[in-house]
């Protein structure tokens, strides 16, 4: 297969560097950037996201930045139709598209494609919601494992989000969510896909950069960032997806007086922390994959090289 039609994925959970080697690989070689990232596809979701900014973006443009408002809706049928409409637009750039993120969904998604599942309505929404303040989360992942125990048996159970999902899809559709799932397309990803994933062996460095990470946003005013989000879009509250991503779900509650000033910063570790290990599980599960120690320091040196060979076959 042509040089020009190679993919890399670039795989990792928080704060394991994904940004700082994305632009030494893009130094290197003729690439161009697919961010593959649930948080900062918002606007305004810039310090809590650890989105690049602005200089980079110059310097190193992402496409799937910055693309709707916190208070719309986006999917991972979505994010696959975006998706493919970029990888085409960068081959006909003469570059080879380079998907970079940690939300390991919409890279599991790519490897084994969903049929477009219903989208999420506020009625549907405000139902669940009501639903999970009246009767509890153990009370609705029972519900789930009873009308689509195969994906209850996929997910944590205490994973609100993908329990309400789940349970929002078989309301809308009378269909369960596993039902939307294709079997995973015989493609040769070898050939044609490298997928890089940034694997820590010592799981107390991760820990040690979360913390330093969040101490960094909060420096630099995340909580005013929320502030100023929740001051343009009145409508949403923590119901929205958006308002659940880590760190923000936090300082909503901050805001709304539900957490105090003093457990806020050990509540975002925490949750950061969470967020890593679940992605270090999707990892595990995910097939052909090149892993790389964030903390080697050869890490560059083999990552050129492994694309090097890559690119070359």
């Amino acid at each position: 297969m042509s040089q020009n039609k190679k993919q890399i994925y670039l795989l990792g959970p928080t704060a394991s560097g994904k940004t700082e080697l994305a632009k030494y690989c893009m130094d290197h070689f003729s690439l161009e950037i697919i961010s593959v990232d649930s948080a900062q596809i918002y606007n305004y979701f810039d310090i809590g996201s650890a989105k690049p900014d602005k200089n980079e973006l110059h310097c190193y443009p992402h496409r799937l930045i910055n693309i709707i408002n916190p208070d719309q809706s986006y999917s991972v049928a979505k994010f696959l139709i975006d998706c493919q409409q970029h990888i085409g637009e960068i081959y006909q750039n003469g570059k080879s598209p380079f998907l970079v993120g940690g939300t390991m969904m919409y890279f599991n998604a790519l490897s084994k494609p969903m049929n477009a599942t219903p989208a999420s309505t506020k009625e549907s929404r405000d139902y669940f919601n009501d639903l999970l303040a009246n009767e509890g989360l153990p009370s609705l992942f029972e519900r789930l494992k009873k009308v689509d125990p195969e994906y209850a048996k996929k997910i944590n159970q205490a994973d609100t989000q993908r329990i309400l999902r789940a349970l929002e899809v078989n309301y809308l559709s009378n269909k369960t969510l596993s039902s939307f799932h294709t079997q995973p397309q015989k493609v040769a990803e070898s050939d044609h896909i490298l997928k890089l994933a940034l694997m820590p062996t010592d799981r107390k460095l991760l820990h040690e950069r979360i913390e330093l990470r969040v101490d960094q946003m909060l420096a630099q005013g995340f909580i005013e960032e929320v502030r100023t989000i929740l001051k343009l879009f009145k409508n949403i509250d923590d119901s929205h997806p958006a308002m659940r991503c880590v760190g923000y779900k936090q300082i909503y509650l901050y805001l709304n007086n539900q957490i105090s000033k003093e457990t806020l910063r050990e509540k975002i570790i925490f949750a950061t922390r969470q967020l890593a290990k679940r992605q270090i599980t999707w990892l595990r599960q995910m097939d052909k994959l090149e892993v790389v120690d964030p903390f080697d320091e050869q890490l560059t040196i083999k990552v050129h090289d492994k694309i090097s060979q890559f690119m070359d076959s």
